[in-house]
């Protein structure tokens, strides 16, 4: 008895084998693909929960539980989801692969007029902007690379993630075709953002960001940033501010007040009942952006 004991003590502190059927994803909008291609063929996990920032995780051992026994990770990289290493560690999840997909669908650079003023002689460059999720025609890259890492780890399923590949992807285009048809309302009418996390939708779609409240997530504005963003929001004829949901928006309250903006909340991640797919998600940025150009512009003496 003892020694079955022994035994059974063993298995239950072992750590699991990984399942080439159980993957991850680190944020909801690659949750989302990867769930769609999985279909019933994969047990698909989502390691971050809906409402928290993309930037800064702690997780709970209940997070880090949901990935034992998986076999692949998806991740952002580009230094946003940099948390997904030591949470994979902590799971004992040692042969899990962590595959970046930020990397293999052309990053851009953050525009370096929406920066904060750097300090003087530093010299610093223009960092990587890691939300290549909120541009439809990138995610189409994304859910090939994600369709043949699927038949890497199930060849047996290869068919089946290649037709539900060719669905999202279709379902994207769609997406990208309707918001393409949307973009001439929003051209003029320049919008301050939180953070930097509409670049990518931006450039595609023809969007204006004046400026950027908090260009580095977490960390509090300088009041001479703050005042940099009031200045280019009355220059450029801002229409609104839009905050996030994930994060603090005081600062945020503040330049509206200065600069005369109405707020609206944007929210770049979902997963949450209203964003519950990678296309509701997007919609809702557009529902947004909508509703900010119906509203006036003020001319620069108004607000001052």
């Amino acid at each position: 008895m003892i020694l079955a004991g022994v035994a059974v003590s063993a298995v239950s502190c072992s750590k699991p084998a990984p399942d080439r059927r159980r993957v991850a994803a680190s944020i909801f909008p690659l949750y989302d693909l990867a769930r769609r291609i999985g279909g019933d063929r994969l047990k698909v996990e989502l390691v971050l929960p809906p409402g928290n920032t993309t930037h800064h995780f702690d997780p709970t051992p209940k997070d880090v539980a949901r990935l034992s026994g998986s076999s692949l990770v998806f991740g952002v990289g580009l230094g946003l989801d940099g948390w997904l290493s030591d949470l994979v560690r902590n799971a004992g999840a040692d042969q899990v692969r962590i595959f970046e997909l930020g990397p293999l669908v052309e990053p851009a650079l953050v525009p370096a007029e929406t920066l904060a003023p750097a300090p003087e002689g530093s010299g610093g460059a223009a960092p990587i902007d890691p939300h290549f999720w909120l541009d439809p025609v990138r995610m189409r890259q994304v859910v090939d690379l994600m369709v043949d890492s699927c038949r890497n780890l199930d060849p047996e399923g290869g068919p089946g993630y290649s037709l539900r590949g060719d669905e999202v992807k279709a379902s994207l285009l769609r997406l990208h075709t309707e918001l393409d048809q949307r973009k001439d309302r929003w051209k003029g009418a320049p919008v301050v953002t939180f953070h930097g996390s509409l670049f990518y939708f931006a450039r595609r779609y023809g969007v204006e960001v004046a400026a950027v409240v908090e260009p580095v997530p977490g960390q509090e504005p300088t009041a001479r940033h703050l005042e940099s963003v009031v200045q280019k929001a009355r220059e450029k004829g801002a229409r609104a501010l839009f905050t996030e949901p994930q994060l603090d928006a005081g600062p945020a309250q503040v330049i509206a007040r200065e600069a005369g903006l109405p707020v609206f909340e944007v929210d770049p991640v979902g997963g949450l009942p209203a964003t519950d797919t990678y296309e509701k998600l997007l919609l809702q940025i557009a529902a947004t952006l909508d509703r900010a150009v119906a509203v006036p512009a003020a001319a620069p003496e108004a607000v001052r």
